[in-house]
Protein backbone atom coordinates (compact mmCIF):
# COMPACT_ATOMS: atom_id res chain seq x y z
CA UNK A 1 0.00 0.00 0.00
CA UNK A 2 1.53 3.38 -1.00
CA UNK A 3 2.46 5.64 1.89
CA UNK A 4 2.24 9.42 2.16
CA UNK A 5 4.33 11.96 4.01
CA UNK A 6 2.81 15.43 4.36
CA UNK A 7 4.54 18.70 5.12
CA UNK A 8 3.07 22.21 5.34
CA UNK A 9 2.52 22.64 1.61
CA UNK A 10 4.24 19.54 0.34
CA UNK A 11 3.61 15.81 0.07
CA UNK A 12 5.61 12.69 -0.74
CA UNK A 13 4.22 9.38 -1.84
CA UNK A 14 6.27 6.23 -1.97
CA UNK A 15 5.89 2.51 -2.40
CA UNK A 16 8.02 -0.57 -2.91
CA UNK A 17 7.56 -1.53 -6.59
CA UNK A 18 8.22 -5.15 -7.49
CA UNK A 19 5.99 -5.53 -10.52
CA UNK A 20 3.59 -3.70 -12.82
CA UNK A 21 0.72 -4.30 -10.40
CA UNK A 22 2.53 -2.34 -7.67
CA UNK A 23 3.10 0.51 -10.15
CA UNK A 24 -0.58 0.48 -11.09
CA UNK A 25 -1.57 0.65 -7.42
CA UNK A 26 0.71 3.66 -6.97
CA UNK A 27 -0.81 5.35 -10.02
CA UNK A 28 -4.32 4.66 -8.71
CA UNK A 29 -3.33 6.34 -5.42
CA UNK A 30 -2.08 9.32 -7.44
CA UNK A 31 -5.48 9.46 -9.13
CA UNK A 32 -7.33 9.27 -5.80
CA UNK A 33 -5.13 12.03 -4.39
CA UNK A 34 -5.80 14.19 -7.46
CA UNK A 35 -9.56 13.63 -7.09
CA UNK A 36 -9.35 14.56 -3.40
CA UNK A 37 -7.42 17.74 -4.27
CA UNK A 38 -10.04 18.76 -6.86
CA UNK A 39 -12.90 18.05 -4.45
CA UNK A 40 -11.31 20.21 -1.73
CA UNK A 41 -10.18 22.89 -4.22
CA UNK A 42 -6.49 22.27 -3.51
CA UNK A 43 -4.36 23.43 -6.43
CA UNK A 44 -1.63 20.97 -7.38
CA UNK A 45 1.52 22.33 -9.00
CA UNK A 46 2.24 19.47 -11.39
CA UNK A 47 5.36 21.25 -12.71
CA UNK A 48 6.98 20.72 -9.31
CA UNK A 49 6.00 17.04 -9.10
CA UNK A 50 8.79 14.56 -9.80
CA UNK A 51 9.19 10.81 -9.93
CA UNK A 52 12.30 8.99 -8.78
CA UNK A 53 13.19 5.32 -8.55
CA UNK A 54 15.57 3.93 -5.97
CA UNK A 55 17.54 0.76 -6.73
CA UNK A 56 19.39 -1.72 -4.61
CA UNK A 57 22.54 -2.09 -6.70
CA UNK A 58 24.45 0.18 -9.07
CA UNK A 59 24.86 -2.63 -11.56
CA UNK A 60 21.12 -3.38 -11.58
CA UNK A 61 20.37 -3.44 -15.31
CA UNK A 62 16.66 -4.09 -15.05
CA UNK A 63 14.60 -1.01 -15.68
CA UNK A 64 12.14 -0.88 -12.81
CA UNK A 65 11.19 2.70 -13.61
CA UNK A 66 7.55 3.22 -14.39
CA UNK A 67 5.92 6.44 -15.52
CA UNK A 68 3.32 8.16 -13.39
CA UNK A 69 0.82 10.93 -13.96
CA UNK A 70 -0.85 13.49 -11.76
CA UNK A 71 -3.89 15.28 -13.11
CA UNK A 72 -3.12 13.83 -16.55
CA UNK A 73 0.39 15.32 -16.60
CA UNK A 74 3.31 12.92 -16.97
CA UNK A 75 5.70 13.33 -14.03
CA UNK A 76 9.32 14.14 -14.79
CA UNK A 77 11.63 11.22 -14.02
CA UNK A 78 14.73 12.48 -12.17
CA UNK A 79 18.06 10.84 -11.31
CA UNK A 80 18.66 12.95 -8.22
CA UNK A 81 16.49 15.04 -5.98
CA UNK A 82 17.17 17.53 -3.22
CA UNK A 83 14.68 17.23 -0.39
CA UNK A 84 14.90 19.30 2.79
CA UNK A 85 18.55 20.07 2.02
CA UNK A 86 19.64 16.47 1.35
CA UNK A 87 20.52 15.32 -2.18
CA UNK A 88 19.29 11.81 -2.94
CA UNK A 89 20.54 9.57 -5.74
CA UNK A 90 18.95 6.32 -6.99
CA UNK A 91 21.29 4.14 -4.91
CA UNK A 92 21.27 6.23 -1.71
CA UNK A 93 25.05 6.63 -1.83
CA UNK A 94 24.95 10.41 -1.20
CA UNK A 95 28.21 10.97 -3.12
CA UNK A 96 27.06 14.25 -4.62
CA UNK A 97 25.55 15.40 -1.34
CA UNK A 98 28.74 14.72 0.62
CA UNK A 99 30.86 16.47 -2.03
CA UNK A 100 28.57 19.51 -1.91
CA UNK A 101 28.71 19.63 1.89
CA UNK A 102 32.49 19.28 2.02
CA UNK A 103 32.89 22.00 -0.63
CA UNK A 104 30.53 24.30 1.26
CA UNK A 105 32.43 23.70 4.51
CA UNK A 106 35.75 24.54 2.81
CA UNK A 107 34.12 27.63 1.31
CA UNK A 108 33.09 28.78 4.77
CA UNK A 109 36.60 28.08 6.12
CA UNK A 110 37.99 30.22 3.30
CA UNK A 111 35.55 32.97 4.23
CA UNK A 112 36.80 32.87 7.82
CA UNK A 113 40.46 32.95 6.68
CA UNK A 114 39.92 35.87 4.29
CA UNK A 115 37.92 38.03 6.66
CA UNK A 116 39.49 37.27 10.02
CA UNK A 117 43.27 37.49 9.71
CA UNK A 118 44.31 37.31 13.34
CA UNK A 119 42.00 35.15 15.38
CA UNK A 120 42.40 33.72 18.81
CA UNK A 121 41.73 30.01 19.13
CA UNK A 122 38.51 30.71 21.05
CA UNK A 123 37.17 33.04 18.35
CA UNK A 124 38.04 30.56 15.61
CA UNK A 125 36.21 27.78 17.46
CA UNK A 126 33.10 29.98 17.78
CA UNK A 127 33.19 30.87 14.06
CA UNK A 128 33.86 27.26 13.09
CA UNK A 129 30.96 25.97 15.19
CA UNK A 130 28.59 28.58 13.82
CA UNK A 131 29.64 28.72 10.15
CA UNK A 132 31.26 25.41 9.21
CA UNK A 133 29.91 22.60 11.39
CA UNK A 134 26.22 23.18 10.58
CA UNK A 135 26.95 22.39 6.92
CA UNK A 136 28.65 19.14 7.86
CA UNK A 137 26.11 18.04 10.45
CA UNK A 138 22.76 19.03 8.93
CA UNK A 139 20.62 15.89 8.47
CA UNK A 140 23.64 13.63 8.86
CA UNK A 141 21.39 11.04 10.48
CA UNK A 142 20.10 10.47 6.92
CA UNK A 143 23.29 10.66 4.88
CA UNK A 144 26.05 9.92 7.42
CA UNK A 145 29.03 8.53 5.52
CA UNK A 146 29.44 4.80 5.91
CA UNK A 147 32.04 4.15 3.21
CA UNK A 148 35.72 4.95 3.86
CA UNK A 149 36.01 6.92 0.62
CA UNK A 150 33.25 9.26 1.85
CA UNK A 151 34.61 9.53 5.40
CA UNK A 152 38.08 10.47 4.14
CA UNK A 153 36.89 13.16 1.69
CA UNK A 154 38.95 16.30 1.97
Amino acid sequence: MPKFIFFADDARQYNHINCIVDAEILQSRNDKFTNWAHRWLVKLSTKKCKSMSFHQRQYDTTNNSFTYKIDGVLLEQVESYKDLGVSFDPFLLFDQHISNKVNKAYSMLGLIQRNFRELSRECFVVLYKSLVRPHLEYSNIVWAPRRMCDIEKK
